[in-house]
């Protein structure tokens, strides 16, 4: 079994976490539905609002060392194609992989992924949760002097994390339209945002996350052999969010949360096995672009974290890039407020 098993316990608390993170989505919906202002948002949150997507999610590991400037680990991931939905403040979504394209195992070796994400967008609160695993990655950089490049199947990259956003100016401006479409930013507005969060990454590798033969070539320290990593974090940051509205239904959302976490990491090498907390810089990046009119839009989102999880192993540094790719095109119906109508 994946190793996703060994984090239950890490899970089971997340889900609780944005559980809680729901009910308040819901409340604040619920309390402050009404209270917007139809000159900036028009509603539709009362609409069964529906999208089919194409997503790109990719996984980025850096290590840095004396010897070697940056050794880059990437999974084997492909374009999966879905499916989602969205009613009031709750959505669902569906993926699969892309039927018709695969990368070439052959050069980039298999990568085997679990992605498990759900949102509950309120008009003041709003809350993320995902569980993400990668097993089998290939290294970037340095490529081999005798093949495409170094391939390591057993390498598992698991991450697990919550998220919450506090809205000031949900009155005038809509997070949800620029991300979820069940509300239309009619004109152009901004708002200050608060977003906390906590999350955990662990890393391994039974032959080590280093392969022996770059150890080898670039003469690295036997003390930096590193065969598992595990972060917790728990990280606050403030942020702003802005919507461009232009040409009447097209937009240009950009957010930004620069932040800090405390860390707590821990290593386990082949000699050795570290631990160690911090205050570390993080740095969140969500924009969006479409055409939203109201029954049907289109668009596409990159949303993008980093994080710095300097460890000061044997002075190794550690970087750790998460980035989604998201094109999206959907319809609203109207089908539960015509059924209340056509009820005596």
């Amino acid at each position: 079994m994946i190793t996703i098993i060994r984090t239950a316990r890490s899970s089971l608390i997340l889900t609780l976490i944005c559980l809680a993170f729901s009910s308040a989505a819901q409340t604040t919906d619920s309390v402050s539905g009404p209270n917007i202002d139809s000159n900036y948002i028009e509603d539709y949150t009362g609409w069964l609002t529906t999208r089919l997507y194409a997503l790109y999610q990719n996984a980025a590991f850096i290590v840095s060392t004396d010897e070697v400037d940056n050794i880059v680990f990437q999974p084997n991931t492909n374009i999966k194609v879905g499916i989602a939905a969205f009613y009031k403040w709750f959505g669902v979504g569906l993926s699969i992989n892309n039927p018709f394209y695969q990368f070439q195992e052959s050069t980039y070796g298999k990568t085997r992924s679990i992605d498990l994400r759900i949102n509950a967008f309120g008009r003041a609160v709003a809350a993320e949760f995902f569980i993400q695993e990668f097993k089998g990655f290939y290294i970037k950089i340095p490529n081999p002097p005798n093949r495409d490049y170094y391939i390591l199947p057993d390498m598992n990259l698991v991450s697990i994390g919550a998220y919450a956003y506090w809205i000031y100016n949900s009155r005038k401006f809509s997070f949800r339209a620029a991300f979820v479409q069940n509300e239309r930013q009619v004109r152009s507005a901004g708002s200050f945002m608060i977003r906390p969060g906590i999350s955990y990454y662990s890393i391994s590798s039974d032959t080590g996350i280093i392969p022996g033969e770059i150890i080898n070539i670039y003469h690295i320290k036997h003390d930096e052999i590193i065969t598992r990593g595990q972060f917790y974090s728990i990280s606050l940051a403030p942020g702003y969010s802005y919507t461009l509205i232009f040409l009447k239904n097209a937009y240009i959302n950009a957010a930004v949360f620069p932040g800090v976490s405390w860390v707590t990491y821990s290593y386990d090498g082949k000699y050795d096995s570290y631990s160690r907390a911090d205050f570390v810089f993080q740095l969140g990046l969500r924009v969006a672009a479409g055409y939203n009119t109201r029954k049907w839009y289109v668009g596409g989102s990159v949303i993008t974290s980093f994080n710095d999880l300097d460890a000061s192993w044997s002075n190794s540094s550690f970087f750790y890039d998460v980035s989604q790719f998201r094109f999206w095109g959907g319809v609203r119906f109207d089908i539960f407020r015509k059924k209340k109508k056509n009820n005596p």
